[in-house]
């Protein structure tokens, strides 16, 4: 009996065992075809992500488009740009030689370049071409890169911890119509795109329109604002007009440019003593005048602020310009007065201690800095700021009884103060206390649209009788179609002497945009434009925090994830 229980326990342990090792056999199966499908899952997955890849770059060839979170849309070609490569009617063909591996940031430059001429490219409907070479090393592509103008620059870069001058070609040459032209250099992606635009622009375009800058005793003339002649002519013809001997402005300019007269002592921040410039003549005001009853678009820059020192004091004085009666005529006064402002620039002056002479910047209040620009107006959007000196503010009541309707361009911060006619220059370092700047608001810059009456509508027609003068007209056009005229109370701001910032020509060349309707052409300069600041009346404090914060916010959130997915993990593996 007890050989038998023996028996029977050993057969259940055996059966036990064999049970025990079914599950696990079972357990291993199922394990087994759990990770096969989680294999052949993966694999599925892996297959359709790629063919996902596949299709989008499938369909991106075809369908071109960008994100650009850019606050000047950078990376995007402008609707200008955009319109001028649509209607290309003809193969045009860019060549870039731009040497490879460039150190940084020249490698940014030729990655950009790439980009943005793919992007004409796109836009062209196929009849925009480029191609990229580098003639780097090779004869015979670096003697077709010289003979387009392009010569090689020496760029630095480092190798084996030391510093090697390099080769190296960044340039483009751009062929149409049997037309060449070239852009010699590409430093930078700055204004890269309105240079391409404008030599598209020059081009394929029959006839440029014409600026006019008028020419006379003392008025500076297109030499002396090379470089915003530099910029304007990427789009326009710019052509000094000589109204002398009776001669009208010819009527194929589309926009004239009137600068004020100015002694060549008195030169911009320069305390000379300095007599008053001539005054515009009647003759020049004449031609002026017919010039605008006959639907011409005139530019008025107003300098009625002239600059003299007497042994050891410095005075700004308002003087005549020669066109005042004509534009009070018309609806159009400027004060003979002399702003300042509290928003103002920073000048430079020289400092001693001992026998050592340093320079230092000190606020100077006469030197305003405009930031409150008329942005309903498109072309004139995005730009942050513009600096006058010694300006005059505009009287905008005098223009609703003349029929005409006024549009203030350029307006004073909410601190700004009046000189009148006469003001003692004293540049110390400290701004002087609120209660001299107790205005507000005041229009420096306006736009006048409308119909104007002829200044000479009823009076003797003044004549040049130099020698060689044309006989003098005899009509008198009384009355203009409806036309614009932009007036700004200071003429020095585009001139080479006055080393403004870049947003000043920006600003002159986008009024003549205005005026010739080429609004498109301004969204492409307000790319490179300096950028808006921040307003003039938030607190130090807050300006700090907010710049501060703009470095320190991104880091510290994408920390903050990765600590929070860390944790997460981790939680989930207990």
């Amino acid at each position: 009996m007890a050989k038998e229980t023996e028996n029977n326990e050993l057969n259940e342990e055996t059966n036990g065992e064999e049970s025990s090792g079914g599950e696990q056999d079972e357990r291993l199966v199922t394990s087994k075809k759990k990770t096969e499908s989680r294999r052949q899952q993966a694999i599925i997955r892996s297959v359709l992500l790629f063919g996902i890849l596949i299709l989008i770059n499938v369909i991106s060839i075809n369908i071109f488009y960008r994100i650009d979170l850019t606050g000047n849309k950078i990376y995007t070609l402008s609707d200008a740009s955009k319109n001028i490569v649509k209607n290309l009617d003809d193969k045009f063909v860019v060549k870039a030689y731009f040497t490879d591996n460039l150190p940084s940031p020249y490698n940014n430059t030729r990655r950009y370049l790439k980009e943005i001429l793919e992007d004409y490219h796109n836009y062209s409907n196929g009849n925009f071409q480029f191609e990229i070479i580098s003639p780097s090393d090779e004869a015979e592509l670096e003697k077709d890169a010289q003979q387009y103008g392009i010569q090689p620059v020496q760029v630095q870069t480092f190798k084996n911890d030391r510093a090697e001058a390099m080769k190296a070609y960044m340039g483009l040459v751009f062929l149409y119509s049997g037309k060449q032209e070239t852009l010699p250099f590409i430093g930078n992606t700055q204004n890269l795109e309105y240079d391409i635009t404008g030599v598209i622009y020059r081009m394929t375009e029959k006839q440029l329109k014409k600026v006019g800058v008028l020419t006379g005793p003392q008025i500076p003339g297109v030499d002396k604002m090379s470089k915003a002649n530099q910029l304007i002519s990427k789009y326009y013809t710019v052509t000094p007009v000589d109204a002398s001997k009776n001669k009208p402005v010819p009527n194929d300019i589309s926009v004239l440019i009137v600068n004020s007269p100015k002694t060549p002592q008195n030169q911009q921040m320069m305390m000379r003593q300095s007599q008053a410039p001539v005054p515009i003549p009647d003759y020049l005001k004449f031609a002026i005048d017919q010039y605008i009853m006959n639907g011409g678009k005139v530019i008025f820059l107003l300098n009625k602020v002239t600059l003299s020192s007497q042994q050891q004091f410095q005075f700004a004085q308002c003087t005549n310009v020669g066109v005042e009666d004509m534009l009070e005529s018309y609806g159009i006064k400027v004060n003979n007065d002399i702003i300042k402002d509290k928003e103002c620039a920073y000048v430079s002056v020289p400092v001693s201690q001992g026998p050592v002479q340093f320079y230092t910047q000190i606020p100077f209040p006469y030197y305003i800095k405009i930031t409150d620009i008329n942005q309903d107006i498109p072309a004139f959007r995005g730009i942050g700021q513009v600096f006058l000196s010694f300006t005059s503010d505009i009287d905008t009541t005098t223009a609703a009884p003349k029929g005409l309707k006024v549009t203030p361009l350029l307006t004073t911060s909410d601190k700004t103060g009046i000189d009148k006619e006469l003001a003692v220059i004293q540049a110390t370092g400290k701004l002087p206390p609120d209660s001299l700047f107790k205005y507000s608001h005041l229009t420096v810059g306006a736009i006048y649209d409308g119909v104007f009456n002829s200044f000479y509508n009823g009076k003797p027609i003044p004549a040049d009788t130099t020698q060689g003068s044309s006989p003098v007209s005899t009509q008198v056009k009384d009355k203009s179609p409806e036309t614009k005229v932009i007036v700004i109370g200071n003429g020095d701001f585009p001139m080479d002497e006055f080393r403004g910032p870049d947003g000043n020509i920006v600003f002159l060349s986008n009024m003549i945009d205005y005026l010739t309707d080429d609004v498109g052409l301004s969204e492409i300069k307000l790319k490179d434009a300096n950028p808006k600041p921040l307003k003039s009346d938030i607190e130090e404090s807050t300006k700090k925090i907010m710049k501060y914060g703009i470095m320190v916010l991104p880091p510290a959130l994408v920390l903050i994830y990765g600590v929070f997915r860390w944790r997460k993990r981790k939680s989930a593996k207990k």
